[in-house]
Order: structure tokens, then C-alpha cells, then sequence
């Protein structure tokens, strides 16, 4: 088999550029040993680590971890399947000298874009260009930097999926249409392993989109019937690509049933948070759409400082901000040689959003080439990717356009388990990179007319021209303030005119780039310079362009040695916490406790960090748990006052959830025992019967969860509702590990116990003696059973089904997708030969 040299140096090139370009953006990391502190990680390993630990020193795996919200399925934090050959092209895309590091994700963004675009037709070269703008844009850096990989794998491997669809539905050859189909089988199915279900639901908006464009432009030029073979061999291979995410999308669905994503069963929802009261099912709208990229925010694509760029933006040091601090100072009004502490107290981001860590910027000559794409390309290719452009940067939009929005909130499959629909510009940036890219090589490949340079001159004219607008009237069309101006007080001027200085600096360099751009096109025309030159310019510029703007937000500054010690330092409190060598307890840290990860790296926490919690946990802590915080705090300060201990049989929630450690900060005093705990099982006298799930928790209010527990009876009966005082009974945990948990119980009747560990309907194999038995749920969310007189071992072993089921449908996929994919390409290369 020969090969063709010239056709293969230009991608070997290309990929050792994106390999360059990785080490450099990223070199700390390389060359210093240093890493990001990602919080999104860090939060990951806080709650994984039991899971992680068990898994590495087991031959099974457990599903099921202690360490968070007093025990939750580990479905969504780490699950491990059998994916080859799907996880050997991860580790592909991730660079093969890359695979451990920050940077992997970035040159898997690189990688897979350059792959993609080559799909569309165009040239290396300039498949590179468009491959290091989509993956140089702010929004990609920043949650690199901020650990959300999930997120950035889905977004990573989109491209893989629009270029393979493309090629099986417009390419004419067979082996072109058999290539795509592995391009794109292959890259949903990376998507689908991403598991960023949000990401992957807008990305398939835009297929849906592409498909039915191709539907009607088939229909109109009488090709309805290669379209349709076409689409039958999109739909095996999206068969296969679900396939292998059978294991993760059966627990994924599992587990959702049960989350805050999942239906409400408390009637009374409007004061809780995060959930959907109007429909009882999903979130409510307002947290769902409380990151909703304002309107005209949405011109940070152009100008990135338009809004004042992050939340975190550094104060310009010759701004009328500091000049103004400075002269406090110097009057004495503040501290002398604190003027940099106060500055940093002036946020001069003023958009919608609560806070961001960047804004979504594309690259001004992405936006020049984007403009100039909808007057060079043809109407079958700019309609589907222009309409999948707008309808996701509208998604992106949220509550600012509620009609577009809570229509599809109220009335799409899945759309309202979403939040946070800002990110849904991140693919508005993937496919104005995509027309970019083709809209350069159509006007590269095409003459110079008086048509081509109309053309050229509106494109400039749309974005240079309208940059140079904002920088001459920027004034004139924002005002540059935040609703929370009114507390910087005489200083909220001066910050204004921050905000505007800095808006006109970015908008006078878009305008710079552009024009350089439009001018290495034109001086193309007229044959001033080569193609390669013109590339090679326009390449520079681009990547220049986003370069720059995004080592505002990642950079150097950013990376640290040895960041998970950094992030995961045993504190003194912890120290303390830790003599205690007992089986199982838990710790409250009253530290944002459902905000907080770390406890749960070195304890069992009550509270955790995780973005779809169990939803009755979550209704435990908004209307028990939070009230009985506030009331150990204003117990202890009384207690102080009269030199008194706070009365711990009070707090039947927390001693219910065994809290045995109440933590109040790092030091080792600032930890308390509770000596009311109630351990990891009792006996309970009595039970209180409640037909609903409104009237468990309100019983919750006055319930002595010692000696008395509530249950549904109309979904768990139960055969007595009080048992006899047997003051020898004892039950006790004898053996804990997070996927088994054994306990020994020895009492002269029959009893009721009731366990500290949170009831999940699926997957336990329970057993008394080694017999199967079953549980019910006591207290809103425990376990509880009753157990005979006598001596007994009970355990609860997590082996979930959809689980077991899954990994097999899985594993099969997964062969019989790399057979498929082998096959296609062998197929393709020996039909070129």
C-alpha cells in the first residue's frame, strides 16, 4: 500500500502543532511540576475518595459511598465500566504524552476540532486555524481551569459528531460516507462517556436541526432515497454509540428518578430551593435559569471586556479607581499601603449573571469569518449551522428570553433538568469556528470581483466597523453600572469609567485584528501574497487573538505545586475528629455544609457537595436540617452567656443522621462531640403511621426520633406500631465498608430498628441470617425493619441491577462499535487503493 507524502506531512505538521501549542499554553505544568487547583476536582475527590479507595483495593467495586449526605448511590461520581476500545481513543484524543494532566483536555478540545473540520472539506492548515480558535475561547479554558471535565469532554468531542454526520449525509462516495460513520459513531460515543447529559441534549438539538435541513434540501432536489440510506446508517451508528453508554445512562436514569432532577412528592414546594413547584417534576425555573447570559452580553463573543469582563477582573492600576483609593490614602481615610487590598473589592463585571469567571469570547476574526461565512456559503450548508448558532445562543439566554425558553422548559423531554443553560453559548462558539473556517477557505479559493470585496467589506463592516462604533459611542449605548454600585459609594463613578476604559481598550482591539485579517484576504486578491502566506497571517492573528485573551483568565498565576495537597490539607480540627477509630459516625460541618466536599475527604459527612442531590435529602435539610443548624447556633451562644452546655437531646435530626462531631471551623477547638448521636442503629418503641409524604415530614417537627419513628404506611406497611421496652436489646454495626454494611442485634422480642443510613429503593440485597428480607423507609429518608427476638446478623450489600445489566449491554457495544469502526475504515482505505 503506497502514501502519499504530500498528502500526510501536512497533518503531521498540523498535529505536532497542536502538541506544541498544548505544551507551551500549558508549561507549568510541564516544566515546573505544577497543576490548576480545579475546584470542580476538588470537590470530586473530596466525595469519591472513599469510593476510589475501596475500588483499588478490591477486586469488585462498590456503587454506593458513606462519605457524603449520610450515604448516596456513587452512580454519578465513579462508576467504572468495560469500554474498550471507546477508552483507548480517549486516551488518543487526550495526547498520548498527556493523559494525566490539565493540558489533555485542552489538546483533546485541539485534536478533535482539527479531525471535525477536516470532515467539513477543508484543508489542514486550515483546520488548524479553526481547531485552536474553538479551543483557545474563554469558556474552554475556564472550565479546564475550574475542573468541570465533564463538560469540556462533551464539548471536546461535539466536533467529532457534527463531522461525521456531515460526511455520512453530503459526501457521495461510499468510502467517504463509511469513514464518517466511524468519525461519528466513535465520537458520540466519547460524548456519551462524557456524561454531560446537558452539553450532549444541546448538541443534539443541533443534529436534529442539520437533519431536518438535509431532509428538505434532499426533498427539493428529488434525492430523497440516498438521504434515507444515509440517515438509516446515522441511526445504526447512533444504536451503537448508546450502546456503549448503556451502563451510565441506566444509572444516570436510575438515580434521576430520585434526585433533585426528579418529581416532587411534597406538595407544598414554592419555598424550596432548586426545585420545580408549578410542575412538581425537575428544577424550578428560577434556579434552572439563574445563569442566563443576558442579551446583549452576548457580545463578549466580540468584545470581551463589553461587560467588564470577570467577576474576579483586576482593577487597571493607571484607573480613575486606584487614583481615587490612592488619594484616600494619602488623606488618611484608609489604611496607608492598602489600596490594592481595597481594589480588589470592586467588581467590574456588571452582566446578568450572579458572578462568571470569564466571558464567553469567540475571537474577534472567528466573528469577522462567522459574518463573512453567511455571504459566501451556500444556502444547504449556512441555514442548518446558522440555525443551530441561534437557537443555542438563544437557549443560552434563559430567563432573558422567557418565551423561548420556559416553552421549552414546560414542554421539552429533559430540558427542565437543566441549570446553568449559559453554557449552551460554548457550542454557539463551536459552529461559528465551523463557518469561519469554511467561509476562509471559500473566499481563499475563490477570485478576486467587485461581488467578493461587497462581500468582504460588509463582513468589516458588521464587525470592525461595529467595534470601532463601541469605541467611539460605547457610551451612548451602555452605562457600564451594576445594581451593587450604590455600596462603593463616591468611588461607583470612578469604577464606572473603569468599566468603560477597559470596554473601549477591547473593542478597539477587535477592530485591530479584524481589519489585519480583512487586509490579508484582500492583499490575497490581488496576489500581493501566496494562499500559504495569507493563512499563515490569518493564523497567526486568530490564534494571537485568543491567545491573549484567554491567558487573562488561565494563566501561569494559576497553577501551583502539588495542588491536591494544596486543596486537601488535614486540618487540626480533622486531627481531633480522627482519634475518634469507631466504625462509622458522621460530622456536621457547619461551615456551608452542602457546599463542602472536604469534610468528606477525611470523615463521613451529614452534608457533601454534589449538583443532583437525593431529593428527599435535600427536603430533610430545607425544611428540618436548616432550622436545627440555626438553632444548635443560637443554643451555643446562649450557652456561652450562661456558662451552660447546649442541650444535645434536642437536635433529633442530626442525632438521627448520628452527627457525633459538630465542626465549626479548622482549629482543634472548634470541634464539638455530641454526645446524643444515636449511633449507626437503635430500637424504637413506637411508630407513628402518616399516609403521605407532606405529613411525614411534618411530623418531623415534634418526633423524638430516639425512641419513636414516622413511616408511610400506605407505601411500607408494617405489621405493629409499638414494640415492648427491652432495656438489653442491643444493635450494633459490626463490619462497614461503603458497598457492605453488617450489624449484630440481640434482643428478647421482636423490635423495630431503625438504621442511620439513608434508604435508596434500588439495588440492596438485604438479609437477616443470610434470608432475604426487605426494608422501609422511617423518618423521611432512614432504613428501618423489624427484626425477630434473638440473636441476628442483618447486612445490606449495594448491588444494583441496572447496573449489571448495563455494563454488559455496554461491554458488547463496545466491541462491536470498534469492530464496525475497523471495518469502515479498512473498507474506506482499500477502496481509495
Amino acid at each position: 500500500m503506497k502514501f502519499d507524502s504530500a498528502k500526510i506531512f501536512p497533518h503531521i505538521l498540523c498535529i505536532l502543532i497542536l502538541y506544541a501549542l498544548t505544551i507551551i499554553y500549558f508549561s507549568p505544568e510541564f516544566f515546573e511540576n505544577k497543576g490548576l487547583i480545579k475546584p470542580d476536582i476538588v470537590h470530586y475527590e473530596g466525595g469519591s475518595k472513599e469510593v476510589v479507595a475501596y475500588n483499588r483495593s478490591h477486586n469488585d467495586q462498590t456503587l454506593w459511598t458513606g462519605a457524603m449526605f449520610g450515604g448516596m448511590p456513587a452512580y454519578l461520581l465513579h462508576a467504572e465500566f468495560s469500554e474498550q476500545p471507546v477508552t483507548f481513543m480517549e486516551k488518543l484524543a487526550k495526547g498520548i504524552f498527556f493523559h494525566y494532566t490539565d493540558a489533555s483536555w485542552f489538546f483533546a478540545a485541539l485534536i478533535c476540532s482539527y479531525i471535525g473540520l477536516l470532515c467539513f472539506g477543508v484543508s489542514p492548515y486550515l483546520a488548524l486555524i479553526g481547531a485552536v480558535s474553538f479551543a483557545l475561547s474563554t469558556y474552554n479554558l475556564v472550565i479546564i481551569g475550574a475542573g468541570h471535565i465533564t463538560k469540556i469532554r462533551a464539548i471536546a468531542y461535539a466536533p467529532l459528531v457534527l463531522g461525521g454526520m456531515f460526511m455520512v449525509l453530503r459526501k457521495e462516495e461510499l468510502r467517504q460516507k463509511l469513514l464518517g460513520f466511524a468519525v461519528f459513531a466513535m465520537g458520540l460515543a466519547l460524548e456519551l462517556r462524557a456524561n454531560h447529559i446537558q452539553i450532549t441534549y444541546y448538541l443534539a438539538v443541533i443534529c436534529v436541526i442539520f437533519g431536518f435541513s438535509e431532509l428538505f434540501f434532499s426533498w427539493q432536489n428529488k434525492q430523497l432515497k440516498p438521504f434515507f440510506l444515509s440517515s438509516s446508517l446515522l441511526i445504526f451508528a447512533a444504536i451503537l454509540a448508546l450502546g456503549t453508554a448503556a451502563g451510565r445512562l441506566m444509572i444516570t436514569a436510575e438515580y434521576g428518578k430520585y434526585s433533585t432532577r426528579g418529581k416532587a412528592e411534597l406538595s407544598s414546594n414554592a419555598s424550596e430551593k432548586g426545585t420545580n413547584a408549578e410542575k412538581q417534576d425537575g428544577l424550578s425555573k428560577e434556579y434552572a435559569f439563574g445563569w442566563s447570559q443576558g442579551i446583549g452580553e452576548t457580545l463578549t463573543l466580540l468584545i470581551p471586556n463589553l461587560y467588564g469582563g470577570s467577576s474576579n477582573e483586576k482593577l487597571p492600576k493607571n484607573g480613575e479607581t486606584y487614583k481615587k483609593l490612592t488619594e484616600l490614602a494619602q488623606s488618611g481615610q484608609i489604611p496607608a499601603g492598602q489600596v490594592d487590598a481595597y481594589a480588589n473589592q470592586f467588581p467590574l463585571y456588571w452582566g446578568n449573571q450572579p458572578f462568571t469567571s470569564a466571558p464567553v469570547y469567540a475571537g474577534a476574526i472567528v466573528c469577522f469569518l462567522f459574518v463573512l461565512g453567511m455571504f459566501v456559503l451556500d444556502n444547504r450548508l449556512k441555514f442548518w449551522l446558522l440555525g443551530g448558532f441561534l437557537i443555542t445562543m438563544m437557549f443560552s439566554w434563559g430567563s432573558n428570553l422567557a418565551w423561548f425558553n420556559y416553552a421549552f422548559f414546560d414542554y421539552f423531554p429533559g430540558f427542565n433538568k437543566f441549570r446553568s443553560v449559559s453554557m449552551a453559548l460554548s457550542l454557539s462558539v463551536l459552529v461559528m469556528a465551523i463557518i469561519g473556517v469554511l467561509a476562509l477557505q471559500k473566499v481563499l479559493e475563490q477570485k478576486f470581483s467587485e461581488e467578493a470585496q461587497k462581500q468582504l467589506s460588509f463582513a468589516l463592516g458588521a464587525t470592525a466597523g461595529f467595534a470601532l462604533l463601541m469605541w467611539l459611542m460605547g457610551s451612548m449605548f451602555f452605562d457600564f453600572a451594576s445594581p451593587n454600585d450604590d455600596q462603593f459609594g463616591t468611588l461607583a463613578e470612578a469604577v464606572k469609567a473603569d468599566r468603560k476604559a477597559i470596554f473601549k481598550s477591547d473593542a478597539l482591539r477587535a477592530a485591530f485584528f479584524i481589519v489585519l485579517s480583512g487586509v490579508a484576504i484582500w492583499l490575497h486578491w490581488k496576489n500581493k501574497v501566496s494562499t500559504i502566506l495569507a493563512i499563515v497571517a490569518i493564523g497567526f492573528l486568530s490564534t494571537a487573538d485568543v491567545w491573549g485573551v484567554g491567558k487573562r483568565y488561565v494563566n501561569d498565576s494559576k497553577f501551583q505545586e502539588n495542588p491536591q495537597r494544596i486543596a486537601h490539607q488535614k486540618s487540626p480540627a480533622d486531627e481531633e475528629i480522627l482519634k475518634d477509630t469507631d466504625l462509622s459516625y458522621r460530622v456536621m460541618n457547619f461551615q456551608n455544609p452542602f457546599n463542602d466536599s472536604e469534610t468528606s475527604y477525611w470523615h463521613k459527612s451529614v452534608g457533601g457537595y454534589f449538583a443532583a442531590k437525593l431529593r428527599r435529602y435535600q427536603e430533610l435539610f430545607e425544611r428540618q436540617l436548616e432550622k436545627q443548624l440555626q438553632q444548635v447556633g443560637g443554643d451555643l451562644k446562649a450557652a456561652q452567656t450562661n456558662s451552660s452546655s447546649p442541650n444535645f437531646e434536642n437536635y433529633h435530626i442530626l442525632n438521627m443522621l448520628n452527627a457525633r462531631y459538630f465542626k465549626f471551623g479548622d482549629e482543634a477547638n472548634a470541634v464539638l462531640r455530641n454526645p446524643a448521636a444515636l449511633g449507626n442503629a437503635w430500637f424504637v418503641q413506637k411508630i407513628e403511621t402518616v399516609e403521605s409524604p407532606d405529613a411525614e415530614m411534618a411530623s418531623l417537627d415534634k418526633l423524638n426520633t430516639k425512641t419513636s419513628a414516622v413511616v408511610d404506611t400506605k407505601l411500607f406497611p408494617i405489621s405493629q406500631t409499638s414494640f415492648p421496652v427491652d432495656s438489653t436489646a442491643t444493635i450494633r454495626l459490626s463490619s462497614y465498608s461503603p458497598k457492605e454494611l453488617q450489624y449484630e442485634s440481640n434482643s428478647n422480642s421482636k423490635g423495630f430498628a431503625v438504621f442511620s443510613e439513608i434508604y435508596y429503593p434500588e439495588g440492596f440485597d438485604i438479609t437477616i441470617d443470610g434470608q432475604p428480607t426487605t426494608c422501609v423507609r422511617a423518618n423521611y429518608v432512614l432504613r428501618a425493619m423489624e427484626i425477630p427476638a434473638g440473636k441476628h446478623q442483618i447486612r445490606f450489600v449495594f448491588n444494583p441491577k441496572s447496573y449489571a445489566t448495563g455494563s454488559t449491554i455496554t461491554s458488547i457495544a463496545c466491541m462491536l462499535l470498534g469492530l464496525c469502526c475497523v471495518a469502515a475504515i479498512g473498507f474506506s482505505i482499500w477502496k481509495k487503493q
